[in-house]
């Protein structure tokens, strides 16, 4: 049982969708990413999975929680030009790692990902 935490707030997901609805494809190339390693990091555990759907979960919670190096670097560069901050951005996945609606919340996600959005390519 997960212990009871702070439910994830969700206006980070209600901002991603939102920028997602602009006409930078850029952006939205940049939220995606944040979105499948959030889907990615919050992954559940299957007895007898692949080796590398471990590895893909170990990677993207790295992702999201090294202080340094160039992992770091990267996060916070993505999320600069996903137009958040990276520091929401990552309390937002801790709690989501540790939520009770943790389906729900991948389901959103999900559905983010999946949606036809109105980008317009030059």
């Amino acid at each position: 049982m997960k212990k009871d935490t702070p439910s994830p707030d969700l206006n980070l997901i209600i901002k991603l969708e939102r920028k997602l609805n602009k006409d930078s494809p850029e952006q939205c190339l940049f939220i995606a990413v944040i979105l499948q390693a959030l889907l990615d990091a919050s992954k559940p555990m299957i007895k007898g999975e692949d080796e590398s759907i471990t590895y893909e979960r170990q990677r993207a919670k790295a992702w999201f929680f090294a202080s340094v190096g160039v992992t770091c670097k990267d996060f916070i560069t993505v999320c600069d030009h996903a137009g958040v901050e990276f520091s929401s951005t990552r309390v937002f996945a801790k709690r989501l790692l540790k939520s009770k609606y943790q389906t729900r919340i991948r389901r959103r996600i999900n559905l983010l990902l999946r949606k036809d959005l109105p980008i317009k390519i030059t």
